[in-house]
């Protein structure tokens, strides 16, 4: 079994690579993961947490993972809803030596390039039964000094964009 892991991990870096290499700006890969057992005829509404997502970008990655998923035919409503979204941020760094370094703080002192895959993973969940029944994620390596400034007007459209290509299979309402 973990020899089948290491080649799923192998293959998901393969292409998470190349779909960051393909295009200059801010590409941001995407992956469905898991799709489709759910009932989706019958979800009208969702509701929507973060977990772990810097404050920095919250609100306008919030508001284009709305956006994305609105045209799938659902509406928020985080008191009563048919499914939960959550999108949990995990900051994966590429050199062990920089496992303690914050890339959110800038530090006048240091001057090293930072290298870190950052990604946020989508899952879904019927709220009646606690099943998942889609889920994804989206993912960026970035090569950035600790507190450099992020463009949001840039990056809100790449954001929408890959969220987008990874609802594409995502059954509409």
């Amino acid at each position: 079994m973990r020899f089948w892991q290491r080649i799923v991990a192998v293959t998901g870096m393969a292409v998470l690579l190349s779909s960051c290499t393909q295009s200059a700006g801010s590409q941001i890969g995407s992956s469905p993961l898991l799709c489709c057992p759910g009932d989706y005829a019958s979800y009208t509404e969702y509701s929507l947490k973060t977990e772990g997502l810097p404050l920095f970008l919250r609100d306008y990655v919030v508001a284009e993972f709305e956006r994305a998923f609105d045209e799938k035919g659902l509406t928020r409503n985080d008191r009563l809803h048919d499914i939960e979204v959550v999108l949990a941020y995990n900051h994966i760094n590429l050199y062990p030596e920089q496992q303690d370094i914050d890339p959110f703080i800038r530090m006048e002192a240091l001057n090293v390039e930072l290298s870190y895959v950052a990604q946020i993973q989508i899952e879904i969940v019927e709220t009646d039964t606690r099943d998942v029944v889609w889920a994804g994620a989206i993912s960026r390596i970035h090569q950035v000094t600790p507190g450099e400034y992020m463009h949001e007007e840039r990056a809100a459209p790449a954001f929408y964009a890959a969220f987008a290509r990874v609802l594409e299979n995502y059954p509409a309402r």
